[in-house]
């Protein structure tokens, strides 16, 4: 037969227990938000996969041609070199409103390695465009610019492990905000699909978890 002060021992174990799990579930929630880094060599098809597709993107946008297998210089700027340790990568063109006169583009880069994933992002970054401050980061490094030339044209670009991903809106797609939603998306498609599940993230998804910070 159990004495009282066991009986208090016991419930005051059982008490703490409770609370480790809480803790742990917490934990495990902030982690999955963050996002695990992208670590494996996704082959094309996973690639494709992930980028964001009809319903999936931002508001008034909608897929263009369908999804492409991307080459070396289109990871690149415009008029530079292919980036050293290129894998492979898919891309996405979107229209506005049905009309080819506005565009947005997403671009999944693969490389060999954190240290050529970051060269290449850190490259995307013109000294031309203008730099927009973000309360947020997407991914282990993100970084936002609006082009003054372009009537305002946005870009995004992130960096997660291995992969870097870019983002290029025109003038009529919702400006940094869309662009955020859009690479915060198809980041985490990527990293679904990195956990061997169905990418079912999308930009409207991102766009109500930003709201709610």
């Amino acid at each position: 037969m159990s004495t009282p002060r066991t009986r208090i021992i016991a419930t005051s174990l059982t008490a703490l227990a409770g609370l480790a799990a809480l803790s742990g579930c917490s934990s495990a929630d902030s982690g999955e938000e963050a996002g695990k880094p992208i670590t494996q060599q996704l082959d094309q098809g996973q690639i494709q996969q992930a980028l964001p597709g009809a319903g999936e993107v931002i508001r008034e946008w909608d897929p263009y041609e369908g999804k492409g297998v991307r080459q070396a210089d289109d990871c690149a700027l415009v008029d530079h070199p292919a980036p050293k340790g290129w894998v492979r990568a898919g891309g996405a063109r979107y229209i506005h409103n049905g009309s080819t006169d506005d565009m947005a583009y997403v671009t999944i880069c693969l490389f060999d390695g954190p240290e050529t994933a970051k060269a290449a992002y850190t490259a995307w970054q013109d000294k031309d465009l203008k730099k927009q401050d973000s309360k947020e980061t997407v991914g282990e490094e993100s970084a936002f610019f609006i082009n003054p030339d372009t009537n305002g044209t946005a870009y995004a670009f992130t960096r997660s492990g291995i992969v870097a991903i870019k983002v290029k809106i025109d003038h009529n797609g919702g400006g940094i905000i869309g662009a955020r939603d859009m690479i915060a998306a198809t980041l985490k498609r990527l990293q679904q699909v990195q956990d061997g599940k169905r990418a079912t993230a999308t930009a409207g998804d991102e766009a109500a978890k930003a709201a709610k910070k």
